[in-house]
């Protein structure tokens, strides 16, 4: 077995609207709109969008009150930081619970440097174990530098793993 160093993107997938709908599981399968006041006719922008509400064209930074044309039966919902950093802590205390490198880089994302044969399996167990302690999904990008394994998360959204490196 052949070790490899690896660089893991871990990105938490709809993070804010997904702490506010494992806050109210009644909004879970609803478009739900995370920002500001949670006033849709106040001068604030979108925070966050659930992935029901992006298929309305929704999506972060987008003014509020254009996030209620797009989606005028979505629930809105203020901004609660504090929440968020809770949330937040609990998962990088996770990814620390594994022997890796966690280089975090906001609320809801991090780079994790591993020295492995098997980053998927390593990915696979990042996914499980934040699930399990957290009820976060996460969608986990790998690859041979941080540039690769960020542009390779994007490939794995929504809630998967997908591998990039100078070969594919």
């Amino acid at each position: 077995m052949s070790y490899s160093d690896w660089v893991l993107h871990v990105d938490l997938d709809q993070f804010i609207a997904a702490v506010e709908i494992a806050r109210r599981p009644e909004l879970r399968g609803r478009p739900v709109v995370v920002g500001g006041t949670g006033d849709p006719n106040s001068r604030s922008v979108v925070a966050t969008a659930s992935y029901e509400a992006r298929e309305f064209g929704v999506h972060s930074g987008m003014p509020m009150r254009m996030a209620a044309k797009r989606c005028p039966d979505a629930v809105f919902l203020p901004s609660d930081p504090p929440a968020y950093d809770e949330v937040s802590a609990r998962v990088m205390a996770t990814l620390r619970g594994f022997p890796v490198v966690v280089e975090v880089l906001g609320w809801d994302e991090a780079f994790v440097g591993a020295h492995t044969a098997d980053p998927e399996a390593l990915a696979a167990d990042i996914r499980r174990v934040v699930a399990a302690s957290t009820g976060m999904s996460c969608s986990v990008g790998i690859g041979d530098n941080k540039l690769r394994a960020k542009i390779a998360t994007g490939f794995a959204k929504p809630a998967g793993i997908y591998r990039l490196t100078q070969h594919n």
